[in-house]
């Protein structure tokens, strides 16, 4: 025999012992019962769910209901803004509030959720009978904090240090805004204590609630504040001796500004370019920044006032005036005659008139005379009564408590 004949039987023989192998191998697997053929098991194909696409929007400057709806409904935008117009006020409707919701297959807007905040939501779906709605409202919880720290640049880098934030910082100056400028009085080395309600929804910060108690030591000055309601039942704060913090005149009619220009008898004029009186104190702001009433009283002016620009005057009792130059504009429903409050917005810094960039000129008269308004004696508002001042002591002993951090004194209660 060849060699080539001999390599041929032995490929055969090798094939021969490799198909036993493959014999012996499924009578194991079929235990030990040959079949012609394997059966296989059948496979199970689950249907394609229908993919109902997301879609996200967020409240832009300029947005309303209408143009919100337009963007996430397309065709059926009417029907969409029928019913949140119904159940979003639009003074709520902040930029950066969230829409969220999903599509149809087919592109139609069928489930839609408002986030106003953390707490609040509207959910909105559509069914046979048109589009439902539902509201969620979490509950919150509150917890007492003492929060303490000492101002070493600004009492917001102070607060915030604290435990605070910058909201709790303002709100802390409108407590004081009769007694302390926040720009001009707060010295280095100031410090504060406040007692007040943080509030969480599922665990998660919310919102400062009620400021029960604080205290502020200004350049050696301990001011004490304490939370309570008058006799016909308007929360205010009082110190500890019951006399009330709120006055008849606001330090300052704007909330943060610089003073750029003082009260005197001979100030050069930097548009006339000559000395001349200034009867007012120049507060240095951004155009637009709100400029609020420093008392109740009456408008007498609003309008445009030769070098003042545009300007507004407004009358109080006990002889007082007080005047608001170089406006960009008024406030709503700002007019002669109108009744103004406290705090209230009466314009919008300007640069009108004879200006050289925007500013308010704030000036304040007392029966006829030109007073500096950074030296008015303001007298406080109407004290608690007797019987409800005797409650407020004992009262105050309990919260001066929250405030030393210390356990109350005996008739204490709060």
């Amino acid at each position: 025999m060849t060699s080539e004949g001999g390599a041929r039987s032995g490929s055969w023989l090798l094939i021969g012992l490799t198909l036993i192998a493959l014999v012996v191998a499924v009578i194991t697997l079929t235990g030990g019962k040959p079949t012609a053929a394997m059966t296989l098991e059948p496979l199970t194909v689950e249907p394609l769910t229908a993919y109902h696409p997301p879609v996200r929007t967020f409240v832009a400057s300029g947005d309303t209901i209408e143009s919100i709806s337009r963007r996430l409904a397309g065709d059926s935008w009417v029907a969409w803004r029928d019913v949140l117009v119904s159940e979003i006020d639009p003074k709520r409707l902040f930029p950066g509030t969230e829409f969220r919701g999903t599509l149809t297959p087919s592109g139609t807007l069928e489930y839609l959720e408002v986030i106003i905040d953390r707490r609040n939501e509207v959910h909105l779906t559509t069914d046979v009978g048109g589009i439902t709605v539902a509201r969620v409202e979490r509950p919150i919880a509150s917890e007492v904090l003492r929060l303490e720290g000492v101002v070493d640049s600004s009492l917001f880098g102070a607060m915030e240090g604290a435990g605070g934030d910058p909201e709790l910082a303002v709100r802390i100056a409108q407590i004081y805004q009769w007694d302390i400028d926040f720009l001009r009085d707060i010295r280095k080395g100031d410090a504060f204590v406040v007692v007040v309600d943080r509030q969480t929804v599922e665990g998660e910060f919310f919102g400062w609630g009620t400021v029960f108690a604080t205290r502020f030591v200004n350049d050696g000055r301990v001011l004490d504040a304490v939370v309570y309601p008058d006799d016909s039942g308007r929360l205010g704060y009082y110190n500890l001796e019951g006399q009330p913090l709120r006055k008849q005149f606001l330090r300052s009619p704007l909330k943060f500004s610089r003073v750029t220009s003082r009260f005197s008898g001979s100030r050069f004029h930097p548009v006339l370019k000559r000395r001349m009186p200034h009867y007012g104190v120049d507060y240095g702001a951004p155009t637009g920044t709100p400029v609020h009433v420093t008392a109740d009283g009456t408008v007498t002016l609003a309008g445009r006032n030769g070098g003042g620009g545009n300007m507004v005057t407004v009358r109080h009792t006990n002889g007082y005036q007080t005047n608001y130059l170089h406006l960009s504009r008024y406030g709503k429903g700002i007019r002669r005659g109108a009744r103004v409050s406290q705090g209230q917005v009466i314009g919008y810094v300007g640069s009108t008139g004879l200006s050289t960039g925007p500013h308010l000129d704030y000036r304040v008269t007392l029966n006829g005379k030109w007073i500096n308004p950074l030296r008015i004696s303001s007298p406080a508002v109407k004290p608690l009564s007797v019987g409800r001042l005797q409650r407020f002591l004992a009262h105050a002993l309990a919260v001066l408590s929250l405030i030393v951090d210390e356990p109350p004194p005996v008739g204490a209660r709060c």
